[in-house]
């Protein structure tokens, strides 16, 4: 039997060894120059492959994705990659090769599909599929417009959607989906940083990294929240836990809502309107720049002096109630316009896809006879931490072996 698997990613390099194992005769295509490119920064080039905390909440309460999770898990990928020759070191629930390295990830995947006499399509495009009475015909380009046509019985698609461009998820299947009339929810940033409305305050703090918490409002209610370590930029704010709830931004922001975010900078500190109050006291302190030292990040501190209208220079003494319960509440609920999600340059997923709903339990799409898909073109998009990576060996074993 013929499989072409579009995308030499996660999923695509998965799905292709698993149908390889049951004696397929498979092709890959892929548009990049190399097999695997974006897995090489995951994980800040450590690769954390998965996690051994498993959740429906880490897919943001999508429990479909447990079904098949439950099929081919967490445990299930680390027995995988010890089969290939990588030991794996848990820490936090986190779970990386014992080198601390991607490479070795994407070394031992290539190792083993170097075992299989499978074709690879490198700088080549899909450009069109037309379905057959018994499989599909593929339109494909090379870099040099060359065009060719291949035919195949199955085609697992595992292209990816929009994020990180510049390592192969750019988006140009997406027409090919179009002209299928495969529907599909519209790629949005996730996992991204988040640009705010306050230039002043973000140039005062550019470059630190501080623990906090950061929450999502649209229409004063609370969609979203996560706390961590928080890092300032020129144009917002970033960090894992702005990552994590950077898809409800953009999802808001596609609908044409207005979002803010909240920054508590203190809410693991206690009681701050106590704190400050007792920081008043300390006899070395004299102005107000003085009480922040020792209790939060010196550029952080006067961005909220700066907020609050308090110069940093004004004795402590001199601070009328009014201005001192200003600050107070500014260091519980520092508020932003947004602006914008993160570019798709720098999301590590993005959000959207085709729906679960739309494939059955073997991945195969429920309207197109042996057309099955695979990875982030799904709609699944978890949170940080090993959870997109699984979802990706997941997909690309259920969709290998169901053909």
């Amino acid at each position: 039997m013929k499989v072409g698997i579009i995308g030499g990613g996660a999923a695509g390099i998965m799905s292709a060894l698993f149908a390889c194992k049951g004696k397929n005769e498979v092709t890959v295509i892929e548009h990049n120059d190399k097999l695997l490119k974006k897995i090489l920064s995951t994980g800040n080039g450590k690769c954390n492959f998965t996690n051994t905390r498993m959740e429906a909440a880490n897919f943001h309460n999508n429990y479909k994705v447990i079904e098949f999770t439950d099929r081919f898990g967490r445990f299930d990928t680390i027995k995988f990659f010890n089969s290939i020759g990588v030991v794996e070191y848990i820490r936090d629930g986190y779970v990386y090769p014992s080198s601390e390295q991607a490479a070795s990830i994407r070394n031992a995947l290539l190792m083993e599909f170097d075992r299989y006499d499978a074709d690879i399509l490198l700088n080549t495009y899909v450009k069109d599929i037309k379905l057959s009475e018994n499989g599909f015909f593929v339109d494909v380009c090379d870099t040099q417009k060359k065009m060719s046509k291949l035919y195949f019985d199955k085609l697992i698609v595992a292209t990816g959607l929009k994020a990180a461009p510049k390592l192969g998820s750019d988006g140009s299947f997406l027409p090919v989906l179009d002209k299928l009339n495969i529907k599909y929810r519209p790629p949005l940033p996730a996992l991204c940083g988040i640009k705010l409305d306050d230039k002043l305050f973000f140039k005062m703090t550019s470059g630190v990294r501080a623990k906090g918490e950061i929450s999502v409002y649209c229409d004063n209610k609370k969609i979203a929240r996560d706390f961590g370590e928080l890092q300032f930029a020129d144009s917002g704010i970033s960090g894992i836990p702005t990552f994590q709830v950077s898809r409800y931004v953009s999802k808001l922001l596609y609908e044409r809502k207005s979002v803010s975010v909240r920054l508590d900078m203190f809410s693991h500190i206690g009681d701050i309107e106590k704190i400050l109050n007792s920081r008043r006291n300390i006899p070395s302190f004299i102005t107000m720049e003085d009480i922040g030292n020792g209790l939060i990040n010196s550029k952080l501190w006067l961005g909220i002096l700066e907020a609050a209208k308090i110069s940093p220079e004004i004795k402590i003494k001199k601070v009328d109630k009014k201005s001192f319960d200003r600050l107070v509440l500014l260091c519980k609920k520092l508020d932003f316009k947004v602006k914008a999600s993160g570019d798709f340059d720098k999301a590590q997923v993005c959000t959207g896809g085709i729906p679960l709903k739309d494939v059955d339990e073997n991945l195969m799409y429920k309207s197109i006879k042996n057309l099955y898909f695979a990875g982030e073109i799904l709609d699944v998009d978890g949170i940080c931490g090993g959870y997109n990576l699984q979802w990706a060996w997941t997909s690309g074993y259920i969709a290998g072996n169901g053909l």
